[in-house]
């Protein structure tokens, strides 16, 4: 299982940050500071779906050099073909895809 952790980042230069998680996904770190963990279900590659919108309704600057423009519709290819290019921001899960 995986989880995330809405409002922590990562500590730097060397340093650690000791964090305590409750079965309630309650984290407490060492400072007293507390954060909720979330499960995140098994999955295949995650992104942002925002952007993968934004690069569907700006097809004609799709980053790909399959379309020429000059349909008024794009294919099943071109979609999943800009979805493939999409960058992925989770990789996914062991046996997902």
């Amino acid at each position: 299982m995986i989880v995330y952790i809405k409002g922590i980042e990562l500590p730097k230069d060397d340093h650690v940050r000791v964090l305590v998680l409750h079965s309630d996904g309650k984290i407490i770190d060492e400072w007293g500071n507390t954060y909720q963990a979330v499960s995140v279900p098994a999955h295949g590659r995650l992104g942002d779906l925002d952007r993968l919108e934004r690069m569907f309704a700006d097809i004609d600057n799709a980053p790909y050099s399959g379309f020429d423009g000059e349909e008024p519709f794009y294919s099943a290819d071109d979609a999943a073909q800009i979805i493939r290019l999409a960058p992925t921001i989770i990789p996914a899960e062991e046996g997902e895809t």
